[in-house]
């Protein structure tokens, strides 16, 4: 064998070795976990997903926020569908809905995982709504349009979800007074909405509960996340796994204990 074949031999066997040691370690990492192996691709693709964005330009001269994501994370990809389908079949479990490019998803999304290794939480469901939610505009009568058509899914989902989601934030548009004031009016969508983050606690087929998981101490998406924001997402959303397992207490807040 000449010398070149040699070289030629010799890196297709350190490849081998390096690839065996990559399969190696992951199947090591999931072994060790709490995941169910069949969800092993999703959460390797959740992770993927995400890590792709960290630290890329996103809006305002803001770079998208650096993530983490453990190898292990129960992130399971779902539909709207597949959820009503959940719901009909009369399932316990959590479904987050948001997206990769989503600044606020990417705020909560470590203290998320956290959270469901606490509770031993081995599967959430993700669907994201980037490409399934309506959009609503004011037209030039200055009332609410709609512009872009949600999903046959996304409608049903806001039927069956009705009880905990919030109401389509107010559209607004600015006029002047007699005075020459500028003044800012609020016009009602009169519809409820899937935003992102949203985190939906479904017990028996039946949503009991709807957090952003967001930290009121966070009043910018794309800030440093403090260690006092952190603990408030781990409560928020330590509470809402309470509410599946029996450890939840009621509160004010939390109404569907």
């Amino acid at each position: 064998m000449n010398m070149k074949k040699r070289a030629v031999a010799f890196v297709i066997c350190l490849f081998l070795v390096v690839a065996l040691g990559i399969v190696y370690i992951f199947s090591e990492l999931y072994i060790e976990s709490d995941i169910p192996e069949n969800n092993v691709a999703d959460a390797v693709r959740f992770k993927e997903e995400y890590e792709s964005l960290n630290n890329q330009d996103a809006s305002d001269d803001q770079k998208y926020r650096t993530l983490d994501i453990a190898v292990d994370n129960p992130f399971v990809y779902s539909s709207a569908e597949e959820i009503i389908k959940e719901m009909d079949e009369k399932e316990t479990f959590v479904v987050y809905f948001g997206f990769s490019s989503c600044p606020w998803c990417r705020s909560i999304l470590e203290p998320l995982i956290e959270s469901s290794k606490n509770h031993q939480v081995s599967k959430i469901y993700y669907v994201d709504v980037l490409e399934i939610r309506d959009t609503y505009k004011l037209d030039d009568n200055h009332q609410p349009k709609k512009v872009v058509e949600g999903s046959e899914g996304y409608n049903e989902l806001l039927k069956r979800l009705d009880s905990v989601l919030s109401d389509y934030m107010p559209l607004t548009y600015t006029y002047k007074d007699k005075k020459n004031n500028v003044k800012t009016k609020e016009v009602e969508v009169n519809e409820k909405r899937i935003y992102a983050p949203n985190l939906v606690a479904v017990k028996d087929g039946t949503p009991i509960d709807l957090i952003s998981g967001i930290s009121e101490l966070q009043t910018s998406a794309y800030m440093e996340i403090t260690s006092e924001m952190k603990e408030d997402m781990i409560k928020q959303i330590s509470a809402l796994f309470g509410l599946l397992d029996g450890k939840a207490v009621c509160s004010e807040e939390n109404q569907n204990c």
